[in-house]
């Protein structure tokens, strides 16, 4: 069932930092590094009990190599990777708009 779910989406990596040391942040005309195959809903419970949660809006599953460097382009909003949990054979990613 989440199979059916999945769809490739274009993804971004945070850049190099600037004169100011604040990093690149891509948009959504910059030109993606690759695709990756993801099942993305959007998350009704606000999960406040801890940090890593707090400003999570999107749930993601996935099999591809995932971090929270990774942008992702989901329909016209970029969306940041919060935090991934690797258990199982999916890793579950957080995600919040940007």
């Amino acid at each position: 069932m989440i199979n059916t779910d999945m769809r490739l989406y274009d993804y971004f990596t945070i850049g190099e930092v600037d004169a100011y040391g604040q990093p690149q942040l891509p948009t959504l005309d910059s030109i993606p590094l690759g695709q990756i195959k993801m099942s993305i809903n959007i998350s009704t419970q606000a999960i406040t009990d801890n940090i890593k949660y707090k400003d999570c809006s999107y749930l993601g599953l996935t099999k591809d190599i995932v971090n929270d460097t990774y942008i992702i382009k989901y329909e016209n909003q970029l969306l940041k990777v919060l935090y991934v949990n690797p258990k199982g054979r999916f890793k579950q990613v957080f995600l919040a708009e940007m």
